[in-house]
């Protein structure tokens, strides 16, 4: 796998690129899965709902940023700055609690 127009270097930051838009996705489809499920959560306040679809776009948000970032340093010839580092922690952790959230809400109205 030798590309020609790859620079020495870069090979992290392209695997950072990927994950972070792989990422993103997932934060999209899960956002679109637990709107497509909000309705299912009976017996159970609608402002949890939304605060799971709230913590689950801003991780959407953050990965979002980050690739963001990732594309303007490239593009500029910068070096990435330590706020990556931020987003690439904060996305999954919040699309983990985004989930867990509406995991939580969805099996206890199962059980009710």
């Amino acid at each position: 796998m030798n590309d020609d127009n790859a620079q020495a270097g870069t090979g992290g930051d392209a695997m950072l690129y990927d994950y972070l838009k792989h990422l993103t996705s997932l934060c999209l489809f899960s956002l679109a899965g637990v709107a497509a499920l909000a309705d299912k959560v009976h017996g159970r306040s609608a402002v949890s709902v939304v605060m799971a679809l709230v913590v689950i776009g801003v991780a959407a948000f953050s990965s979002f940023f980050a690739t963001g970032l990732i594309v303007e340093a490239r593009f500029s010839g910068k070096p990435l700055t330590g706020k990556i580092n931020l987003y690439r922690h904060a996305s999954p952790l919040l699309l983990s609690v985004g989930l867990g959230m509406f995991l939580y809400l969805y099996v206890k109205s199962l059980t009710s």
